[in-house]
């Protein structure tokens, strides 16, 4: 009875999404990948994957409106805006949103509690968001629900 209940109380309190589409492709890393690069403008790449993880890609649409609702995510984030404004808030200061237009690049990391929202009222955001995650048994889910963090934040 105490787990129903503690499942029925996580559940109450999640914020969930609402008028988001997604297309997601999901690749175990079989082998381990070492990838370093210095390009001739100075910029430069470093990136080391080992043992058991997946590569998750996504494809997202936020409808006028829409709302990703409170969560986090179990790995390291990469996000590319294409279309629209997406407004992105965090718990620690949830009354300030960050706007990401077309072409901007974001990341969050699975200690951090966000919310994304659509705030236009006719226009659809498109984004890709890639996503490094531990590979478990079941699949482990790329959005973990997380409760508001405040009564003054946006749900």
């Amino acid at each position: 009875a105490l787990v129903v209940g503690a499942v029925l109380v996580g559940a109450a309190l999640a914020t969930p999404f609402f008028g988001i589409t997604a297309e997601t492709a999901r690749g175990d890393v079989v082998t381990p990948l070492k990838l370093k690069e210095n390009f001739a403008n100075g910029g430069s790449v470093k990136l080391k994957i080992t043992g058991p993880m997946e590569f998750v890609v996504q494809r997202l649409e936020a409808a006028p409106g829409a709302s990703f609702g409170w969560h986090s995510h179990p790995g390291e984030n990469i996000n590319v805006m294409k279309q629209g404004t997406l407004t992105l808030y965090h718990d620690e200061n949830c009354t300030v949103g960050i706007n990401y237009g077309p072409g901007a690049v974001f990341t969050t990391s699975p200690d951090e509690i966000h919310l994304a929202r659509n705030l236009s009222e006719t226009e659809t955001v498109v984004l890709f968001a890639t996503y490094f995650v531990p590979k478990t048994t079941p699949l482990q889910p790329i959005r973990i629900d997380q409760p508001s963090p405040g009564p003054s934040c946006p749900l």
